[in-house]
């Protein structure tokens, strides 16, 4: 199998890159804080339940002499959506953290080292949708992550969604309201309707069974979401 990766919707393979090593596919560190107290043994951890980036290289090399290399410099900086051939089933947010520079190790071989930090969790590449029109369940079969999806609440007046054991509380809907969780930041159309929502937290969808149910005036729910892995 050749290796590659696709960067914002461009494969390597199509700009000339030749993969050398793939990084390994690896657990991010969990953020866990040391606290000392002076006069007591040992120490003591505060766990903040999250993770932290993965800072990771791919190894390329170019053998060829009819590459641009301006336009492969311009690709590869900045933020982007990146897969690995290795896992071609999911994507991760990542940064290009270091300035490209070519070495020659030869007269038409060109190698470089591709730095990146990527937030810790991946996600499913396509996107799946879900249309309730009465309370159900519905199961998040291959994530090992929560999930933060979007919703668009179709209805009218004041709603309460309830997932699992916890509740998203909206005020005053007039038709829908659309709920992006990833941001926290609800809207309908172009309308920012952030006012509406009455609770601390946007609500997740966990691996496994999720029990969906509301009460007030709701038509329609449509959830659309990514399978998450940590």
């Amino acid at each position: 199998m050749i290796n590659y990766f696709i960067f914002n919707g461009i494969c390597s393979k199509d700009k000339g890159i030749i993969i050398t090593k793939m990084p390994p596919i690896s657990k991010p560190e969990r953020r866990v804080n040391k606290i000392i107290i002076p006069g007591r043994n040992g120490c003591l951890y505060e766990d903040e339940k999250v993770y932290e980036t993965i800072v990771t290289q791919i190894e390329c090399a170019i053998i060829s002499e009819d590459y641009n290399i301006r336009e492969i410099m311009k690709w590869l900086e900045g933020e982007g959506k990146l897969i690995f051939s290795t896992s071609p089933y999911c994507y991760y947010n990542a940064n290009i953290i270091n300035k490209i520079d070519y070495t020659d190790i030869a007269r038409q071989i060109h190698e470089f080292p591709l730095q990146l930090e990527l937030q810790p969790i991946a996600h499913s590449v396509k996107q799946k949708e879900i249309n309730l029109t009465a309370a159900d369940d519905i199961y998040i079969l291959e994530s090992t992550y929560n999930i933060k999806p979007y919703m668009k609440i179709v209805g009218n007046g004041d709603i309460t969604i309830n997932i699992n054991n916890k509740t998203l509380v909206l005020k005053n809907i007039d038709e829908f309201i659309e709920l992006d969780s990833n941001t926290e930041e609800a809207y309908k159309d172009n309308l920012n309707r952030n006012n509406r929502v009455y609770s601390e937290e946007f609500l997740e969808l966990v691996p496994g069974r999720n029990f969906i149910s509301w009460i007030g005036n709701v038509s329609n729910i449509q959830i659309r979401y990514e399978e998450a892995y940590l």
